[in-house]
């Protein structure tokens, strides 16, 4: 807030109020957050695991996601974890007569292999009553998805998604990372100073600019590409397999 008035020349808060600032706040968020999903959503990743029974399909979210990264799924049984907690109750140190049993606990965890679900829509679907193994997976509102065919077995489900944004309040921080700071104060500044002067051209331009720098940001390097060429190392005889591109 401190630094967005600053760069307004707004330290007496004259000009602008505080909810015009932490509504144009809020605004960099979307902004910057759409601008991260387009390059490594991976940053803003979550993760949700879970259990379907026996003709169960539907994957309910708390709120509406703003991307699907990835969605895997299975039934097959990989491995059967079993582990034994707490000998002892806390605080009973008297054994009961002629019981021999130890007191614990017993833990089962069950891993299942799963695989990447293929993303359709509800045009796509053949038949929503068939079940087999999931392979795919479609929207069915804003905060839900079905996975196609329906399981006939107990099967476990992993989402990566980017979840909805909280705005954010006075009292509250940024919830991007420090480097991300400068863009969201230039996009806040830039977006109650143009917009008092109605240029819309200046605005797309310097949006476009910081979109930019975003970008460059968060690109990933090049892969690194090893070409075979026609020769051996000694020069001496044609390489099978010559022009071959190994990544």
């Amino acid at each position: 807030m401190k630094h967005i008035r600053t760069r307004l020349h707004d330290t007496d808060a004259i000009t602008y109020d505080d909810d015009e600032i932490v509504d144009a706040i809020n605004c960099g968020l979307r902004f910057i957050r759409r601008a991260i999903a387009d390059f490594q959503p991976e940053l803003l990743m979550q993760t949700m695991h879970g259990e379907l029974q026996p003709g169960e399909y539907r994957v309910a979210f708390a709120r509406a996601p703003t991307a699907l990264i990835r969605v895997t799924a299975g039934g097959e049984v990989q491995e059967t974890i079993i582990s034994y907690h707490s000998d002892k109750i806390w605080h009973n140190y008297d054994k009961i007569w002629h019981n021999h049993t130890k007191i614990c606990s017993r833990t089962e965890t069950t891993v299942y292999r799963e695989h990447e679900l293929h993303s359709s829509n509800v045009m796509r679907i053949r038949d929503f009553s068939e079940t087999g193994e999931p392979c795919s997976f479609y929207r069915a509102g804003m905060a839900e998805i079905r996975l196609w065919p329906v399981p006939e077995h107990v099967t476990a489900y992993t989402v990566l998604y980017v979840d909805d944004i909280d705005e954010v309040t006075l009292s509250d921080v940024s919830p991007l990372g420090t480097e991300f700071d400068d863009f969201l104060i230039e996009y806040a500044a830039t977006r109650l100073s143009v917009g008092n002067e109605f240029d819309m051209s200046q605005e797309q331009q310097i949006m476009a600019n910081i979109y930019g720098q975003i970008q460059s940001l968060l690109r990933p390097l090049p892969p690194g590409v090893d070409t075979v060429g026609y020769w051996d190392d000694r020069g001496n005889c044609c390489v099978r397999g010559y022009g071959r591109r190994d990544y």
